[in-house]
């Protein structure tokens, strides 16, 4: 008895011990969120930087200034354009979408004396009945994302502060990180070589391989469900086709949810309001973004991680539940992180094992 208790008890400390551990890397990596970005944006800039000094006579530190404001410059820009073109979208959208509304009205307005007589019921089902039902509950379901994006909107205006903070240091860095690549690269190689451990440093070269591959094969399958999107839809001609198909694609990235989230109450919504037309379209460019990615999928995935999906929904939530919304992206990248180390731990053992026997 007091083995299993003392066995209880351990899997209770390490348990805690694991989570708290994730918590606080979780903590520390979104503070250093700044600092890595730079790095990492530091690379090619400063390729670029050092090709542009050797072509004209500049001190490097000045050269380095006027690069780096012009990359903030091109940021801002492009953000900033953005933001007004889905501003516009977004406004055109939602009175796109209260014309709709009035459409609905208009249909149940003229189905009022419609009634479905069937001989199990004790009264007339009357359709009019229904569709108001519908009706109400698709007019909650928009007040209520309404009622959310003012809220998110008010939020994102609240961090404004945090956000320029955010910038301000990550240009900071950046500048330093590209006027001092040598003594930052010398600083890296020497931490990194104190890690003598074999497994350590096969754990962390397979982790940087799978979730790089991994991350440019989401991206790539991302853009292609946008692009067959835009397409259909703009063939289709229905309004606010890019804003459409960026909100297909963003599903599409949601682990565990694709685009049939949004595709199939749609097909749905237009067989209700008779645009059979529309309907047939919009199943057509579904079929289309589910076989492309199921032919492309395996060939770009083609180092993917082999886990049941249960483990990787239990994750998923469990992060969910500790960490928020970012807990869903974060829970299958544990799962992966999960298998990688399994997977070096047997591939290393298989090698001493030989080594052992030779």
């Amino acid at each position: 008895m007091n083995v299993f208790v003392s066995k209880i008890l351990f899997v209770i400390v390490f348990a805690s011990l694991v989570i708290a551990g994730l918590w606080l890397s979780v903590r520390v990596f979104f503070i250093a969120i700044p600092f890595i970005i730079s790095y990492l944006l530091s690379k090619p800039l400063s390729r670029f930087t050092r090709w542009l000094h050797k072509k004209i006579k500049i001190p490097f530190g000045i050269l380095t200034l006027l690069i780096v404001l012009l990359f903030v410059s091109s940021f801002i820009f492009l953000i900033s354009f953005s933001v007004y073109q889905f501003a516009i979208s977004l406004s055109g959208f939602s009175t796109h979408i209260s014309s709709t509304i009035d459409s609905i009205q208009s249909l149940t307005s003229n189905l009022q004396d419609f009634e479905i007589d069937l001989p199990w019921l004790d009264q007339p089902l009357s359709l009019n009945d229904m569709l108001l039902q519908g009706y109400n509950l698709i007019f909650e379901s928009l007040s209520s994302i309404t009622n959310s994006v003012v809220d998110t909107l008010l939020s994102i205006l609240k961090t404004i502060p945090i956000v320029l903070f955010f910038f301000f240091f990550l240009f900071i860095s950046l500048y330093f990180f590209i006027k001092d690549q040598d003594r930052v690269n010398e600083l890296l190689k020497k931490g990194y070589s104190k890690i003598n451990s074999s497994f350590l440093v096969l754990l962390l070269k397979k982790t940087k391989e799978t979730l790089f591959n991994y991350i440019k094969a989401q991206l790539i399958l991302v853009s292609i469900t946008f692009t067959i999107s835009l397409i259909g839809l703009t063939i289709l001609k229905i309004p606010f086709s890019p804003l459409i198909a960026f909100l297909i694609a963003f599903v599409d990235l949601i682990p565990m949810v694709g685009p049939a989230f949004v595709y199939m109450p749609w097909i749905g919504f237009t067989v209700l309001i008779s645009e059979y037309s529309t309907s047939f379209g919009l199943l057509i460019a579904y079929l289309v973004t589910t076989l492309t990615r199921q032919i492309i999928e395996p060939k770009i995935l083609s180092s993917k991680i082999g886990t049941h999906p249960l483990i990787t929904i239990i994750s998923m939530y469990t992060c969910y539940r500790i960490f928020g919304v970012i807990g869903f992206v974060l829970g299958a990248v544990l799962v992966m992180l999960g298998i990688i180390t399994l997977q070096t731990y047997k591939e290393l053992k298989a090698k001493d094992e030989h080594s052992t026997n030779c």
